[in-house]
């Protein structure tokens, strides 16, 4: 495929980023790779996000929508992908921005990759304004049979064919956080992946972003459905998958997550015997069997990894 052949949706979910919103428009108005159009979906903003936002429609490549109700970021994405028209979808956060030649880079990508659906390169991490702190150097490739449900290596800039993500459910309305590792597994599941290692991205770390401060608990929540999601979708097929023992002790993990150093206490003060007998874990979507495999599995965990 000829690069100049290559067009792309960007995506950008929009709730209450007055402050950022327009810095990521103009980081996709100033792209050297032209071939665009801009898909912007707001989620019942209550600051002036969409005066900003009406600023740039005069420009055919930008649409807008706005959400009759407040839905989340995974609706949200998902109305702005059932909206795309072009051949490769990008996402980009309201309060991040694109390196200049992102798009470039990436429809060469591509122009060489007939093969892959998803193509993703590294990102800077930055401070609230926006100034290089440093590189992601967590992301980075993964070789089959490896997979990001095991370790995450994926994210910012992440972009994929339409057609791939067609093969997929999309994203999912009820996954309000940890929605790019949720559409990461799914396409997983569908194709190739590649990655460029060149920092394309500014991802911006400030106290109202999702991933920053409480709501980090709540990512994790999140995170731990999609990866019981994709253990169900994964069952009985070759693509890489957890094993139950992993999601159980997650499952404690988050349970007891406030808990720990009461817990690691009570590990030294009593017998294990003692304290797994003692445990009354609220696992009722278990079944009575699968209910003594984990307590087993937890009692060998607390054994070989805690003591």
């Amino acid at each position: 495929m000829n690069s100049n052949n290559i067009t792309f949706s960007i995506l950008m979910a929009n709730y209450n980023n007055a402050k950022y919103i327009e810095e990521a428009i103009m980081s996709v108005f100033s792209q050297t790779y032209s071939k665009w159009e801009l898909i912007i979906v707001d989620d019942c903003s209550t600051d002036n996000s969409i005066e900003i936002i009406k600023k740039y429609l005069h420009d055919k490549r930008v649409k807008f929508l706005s959400q009759r109700k407040n839905i989340g970021y995974g609706g949200t994405l998902r109305t702005c992908a059932k909206n795309a028209s072009n051949t490769i979808i990008g996402i980009v956060d309201a309060d991040d921005k694109l390196h200049k030649k992102a798009l470039e880079i990436m429809a060469e990508a591509y122009r060489k990759n007939p093969d892959y659906g998803v193509i993703y390169s590294t990102m800077w991490k930055c401070n609230s304004d926006l100034k290089i702190q440093e590189i992601a150097e967590w992301i980075g490739h993964i070789i089959p049979p490896k997979s990001n449900i095991f370790i995450k290596r994926i994210s910012h800039l992440l972009t994929f064919r339409r057609e791939i993500y067609k093969k997929t459910v999309g994203f999912d309305n009820n996954q309000k956080r940890s929605v790019d590792t949720d559409i990461i597994f799914k396409l997983e599941e569908v194709s190739n992946f590649k990655y460029i290692n060149q920092p394309l991205y500014y991802y911006r770390q400030h106290e109202k972003g999702i991933s920053q401060g409480n709501s980090l608990f709540v990512v994790r929540v999140y995170h731990y459905i999609a990866s019981c999601k994709a253990y169900r979708r994964r069952l009985n097929t070759k693509i890489p998958n957890l094993s139950l023992t992993e999601l159980y002790l997650e499952y404690f993990n988050i349970t007891f997550h406030k808990l720990n150093k009461v817990f690691y206490n009570l590990i030294k003060s009593f017998k294990i015997s003692k304290l797994i007998k003692g445990l009354n874990l609220n696992l009722s979507f278990l079944s009575k069997k699968k209910h003594l495999f984990f307590i087993n599995k937890l009692k060998t965990f607390i054994i070989h990894k805690l003591l």
